[in-house]
């Protein structure tokens, strides 16, 4: 039986009775808890950078792309800001009354 065989045989037992493995585990195998361990962390850790890369390459390059259309179209972006600012001002200047 190899590696492969048997990690479809415990997926099959954890699928079926969570506490068995459990007890296997705590009792029987304990290098292979240990290996498990072991690895658990840097494998949650890659997971946390990869994801990070992936959010830190989305906002810039969608941070580059605002920033183009910005620069070929302002006036656009200053009338909608402006817009914003005085909608909010008039929210906020009526309920102070």
């Amino acid at each position: 039986m190899n590696v492969k065989e048997a990690l479809e045989v415990l997926e099959s037992a954890a699928a079926n009775g969570n506490s068995d493995v459990k007890n296997i585990l705590s009792s029987d195998y304990q290098n292979l808890r240990k290996a498990i361990m072991s690895s658990a962390p840097h494998l949650a850790w890659n997971k946390v950078k990869d994801a990070k890369d992936s959010a830190l390459d989305f906002t810039c390059d969608k941070a580059d792309l605002l920033n183009k259309s910005f620069h070929e179209s302002p006036w656009y972006y200053l009338g909608g800001a402006t817009i914003v600012s005085v909608a909010i001002g008039f929210l906020l200047g009526r309920s102070m009354k």
